[in-house]
């Protein structure tokens, strides 16, 4: 497996072609990493995609305080496509603050309120709202995005296993219909939670902040490839 620095042209076209093959075919990121929060939202707004070239439907996933979703979009005129957020609801938020509409500067947004704290409420809430915009038409590879945000309160709530089965499970419904999942765990890439979910995701992005940059490196799992330090 290439470590960093060792990447050659060969190790780069293999892992151009899989990036390609993944957005193809549907796929499920971890990302993590503890370096500043602007580097998680700079890699949510790119896993999320630019809907300047067409149609672009994203649901996200909020597990604790909500989601500022103007800060995780692109900034970008408005186009055809959708905006659902599917919103568990927890004991420190009031029904009121929950229930109250969303909105966005790219457009209106749909919303899903998930009131217990079950596993399985979330993906069936999430499975809808994946149906729910499948059904307005076919969808083109990678014109679904899916952001969950944060992991961290379910890894809390429940035990590694039930939720590496709800991720495997959210994996799957993903890929069903080539979309781009991602999911936020703002750990250190090794840890042991990462170890154990990993299985679970078709890659892990693992970003730090050098300098005053902030950078990725891909973990391929099927693929077995490691990539070099990149900018995000």
């Amino acid at each position: 497996m290439p470590t960093d620095g060792d990447m050659g042209a060969s190790e780069t076209a293999l892992f151009a072609q899989a990036l390609s093959a993944l957005k193809r075919r549907g796929s499920n990121v971890l990302v993590v990493g503890e370096g500043r929060d602007c580097s998680q939202l700079d890699a949510c707004r790119r896993l999320l995609g630019d809907a300047t070239a067409g149609p672009r439907h994203r649901i996200l996933v909020s597990t604790a305080e909500g989601i500022d979703i103007d800060r995780r979009l692109p900034t970008e005129e408005p186009r055809s496509g959708s905006i659902t957020l599917v919103d568990r609801a927890i004991k420190t938020r009031s029904a009121t603050a929950a229930e109250s509409p969303s909105t966005s500067s790219i457009g209106s947004v749909s919303t899903k309120l998930v009131e217990d704290g079950e596993l399985g409420s979330l993906g069936e809430a999430t499975a809808e709202a994946i149906a729910t915009v499948e059904a307005e038409g076919p969808l083109a590879p990678a014109e679904l995005r899916v952001c969950v945000d944060l992991l961290t309160p379910l890894l809390d709530e429940h035990d590694e296993q039930d939720v590496s089965e709800f991720l495997r499970t959210l994996g799957e419904e993903i890929r069903r219909v080539n979309a781009m999942g991602h999911v936020h765990l703002p750990v250190e890439y090794g840890s042991e939670p990462v170890e154990t979910l990993a299985p679970a995701f078709d890659a892990v992005v693992e970003l730090r902040v050098s300098g005053e940059e902030s950078e990725q490196r891909w973990h391929l799992q099927d693929e077995g490839i490691t990539t070099d330090w990149l900018t995000l």
